[in-house]
């Protein structure tokens, strides 16, 4: 069937003899193979396929073993849990008040997910072991993505996909990051999904659909995603500069990337919470009156907390401790990729938008907005990706005998890396300068956590008003005996329904805090308006009734003398 629909008929001669121009384009020879091109779309060979299998399994054993036990259980993984809780058992996006500070598109996921398992949040014990086990089922799938995104970005090679999936799945800062039940890493399938998409078949008529929709899906999960679309409008603008229905493709995309985003709006336009009551955008004071959609996005671009280079910051004191490898080599890969894509971008986009890729999120990151410990997650795969295509360049670049030896020297790097104690990929030093396995296979830490759940419920009488972290939320409202006046203290500040109605904002009216040194940390740096000094006030009156030490990390549950 001819691509422009217009050679059915119709038009001067003239016109016609220009389509018929266009369509006979393709009889020319063929140019080289290029990131768009039918080679990178053939079939795995057997040693392909032999080398996706290692990818996969090596990401299941890597991210599944230990997956319950390490790392602790964190206060946004509860947060996203006890939303999905509500989304499931109350048909709403939060059990209080919603504030629109994430759009719902992650845990709306995780509330599907719940109601397929067979015991919803208890399938596999403690409620946030069901999230961490969707992570590890999408972080498998994300496998798979960037293994084709980097085999057909490298015009079929085997090497460039082999070392991404290497560092993708053996990475402490991966590991560490990707079990975590989190939005960033909802959103980093949805948008390795666009991407796959995109490459996926040739140009055609509705190429940029369903990859504008999957996009579409990540920037209501985790609104960072916008920051990769010009390179992916780029990728898409260029895979389909031959076809008659360039303009329409892209459209589409458009559109359907947009339709997502615009539900979100609508929803807030429904419930009357688009704009703040009487259009005040003041950032003095909260909404008055109910919240607002726009009123939380523009609070959101004034948040200045941290920055990326300063001293104390996560990259120093988080990122670069347990993985300086995956960031100094992905960094040094981005910059290499950037300039040769540039060079090669009338050929050949995929060393540019592989570049660009993590140029646009090294941007959000250090643009001097507030930054999180786990805001890396999206770097790690366009990092791992980029250090794959700069190796495999680097190695095509070689005298034929010397590419030879390729598989052996990545080989030995990949075994020497692994085994390299300063490393922490799979071994470490002990505190006695003993080797043992990294943390992310050997050390529990959930298990304080599940004996806190434990104690609570031999203890504690379920009437008790109790002031908790969010991690345990869903235990305490799902699992018999339902302890319904438990809130975490974020909503217990911060919600007025919670602050003023249940706690009325008076110390004598908690009975119980449950409380990890994490827990009171925020707490303290939670409360320069003031929110957070009942509780405070609550803990200075109180006396420890139970507390768990193990490392760095110590939980408690005191009971307030009032």
């Amino acid at each position: 069937m001819p691509r422009n629909l217009t050679l059915l008929g119709g038009g001067s001669p003239k016109s016609r003899g220009r389509q018929r121009t266009r369509v006979a384009r393709p009889r020319k020879a063929s140019p080289a193979p290029t990131a768009t091109s039918s080679s990178a779309s053939e079939r795995l060979s057997q040693a392909g396929k032999l080398a996706l299998a290692f990818a996969l399994i090596s990401g299941a054993i890597t991210h599944g073993y230990h997956l319950f036990d390490y790392p602790l259980y964190s206060t946004d993984e509860g947060i996203y849990l006890e939303r999905s809780w509500a989304v499931l058992r109350e048909g709403k996006l939060s059990p209080q008040t919603y504030y629109y500070d994430h759009a719902p598109g992650g845990w709306i996921l995780l509330a599907f997910w719940e109601f397929i398992l067979p015991k919803h949040f208890e399938t596999f014990g403690n409620p946030v072991n069901s999230g961490r086990v969707l992570m590890l089922i999408l972080h498998v799938i994300n496998v798979y993505f960037l293994f084709e995104i980097a085999r057909k970005f490298s015009k079929g090679s085997l090497l460039a996909p082999t070392i991404a999936c290497f560092f993708f799945n053996f990475s402490p800062l991966a590991v560490y990051y990707q079990r975590m039940v989190l939005l960033d890493n909802f959103m980093v399938f949805w948008f390795l999904l666009s991407l796959y998409m995109l490459l996926h078949k040739e140009s055609q008529l509705f190429v940029g659909a369903w990859s504008g929709l999957a996009f579409g899906i990540a920037v209501v999960t985790k609104e960072n995603a916008l920051f990769f679309a010009p390179s992916l409008l780029y990728l898409l603008w260029w895979r389909a500069r031959d076809d008659l229905n360039r303009r329409f493709a892209v459209m589409m995309w458009i559109f359907t990337s947009s339709a997502a985003i615009l539900l979100y709006l609508l929803l807030s336009t429904l419930k009357g919470e688009l704009l703040p009551e009487g259009f005040d955008f003041s950032l003095s004071h909260s909404p008055q009156g109910h919240v607002s959609l726009l009123y939380e996005m523009w609070y959101q671009m004034h948040r200045t907390e941290g920055a990326l280079f300063a001293k104390g910051s996560f990259l120093y004191s988080m990122w670069l401790p347990k993985d300086r490898w995956i960031l100094i080599l992905g960094a040094i890969s981005m910059a290499i990729s950037v300039l040769i894509g540039w060079n090669e971008r009338k050929k050949d986009p995929a060393m540019l938008v592989a570049g660009t890729l993590s140029l646009e999120i090294a941007f959000y990151l250090a643009r001097g907005s507030v930054l999180l410990d786990f805001y890396v997650i999206p770097m790690l795969p366009l990092f791992a990706l980029n250090i794959g295509m700069v190796v495999d360049r680097i190695f095509k670049n070689l005298s034929p005998s010397a590419a030879r030896v390729a598989v052996p020297v990545v080989c030995g790097c990949a075994a020497v890396l692994l085994a390299l104690p300063t490393g922490g990929y799979l071994v470490k030093h002990g505190v006695h300068r003993n080797l043992q396995p990294a943390d992310t296979y050997y050390v529990p830490e959930t298990f304080m956590q599940n004996e806190q759940i434990a104690w609570i419920r031999s203890h504690i009488p379920t009437n008790a008003t109790i002031v908790s972290d969010d991690d345990i939320w869903v235990a305490m409202h799902d699992v018999t005996p339902i302890y319904p006046y438990d809130q975490s203290h974020w909503n217990a500040a911060s919600d007025p329904q919670i602050r003023n109605n249940l706690f009325h904002a008076n110390w004598r009216n908690i009975d119980y805090i449950v409380l990890s040194n994490g827990m009171k940390h925020a707490m303290i740096l939670n409360n320069g308006n003031g929110e957070e000094s009942y509780i405070l006030a609550a803990l200075s009156n109180a006396t420890k009734v139970w507390s768990v030490v193990h490392g760095d990390v110590s939980l408690s549950i005191y009971k307030v003398n009032n």
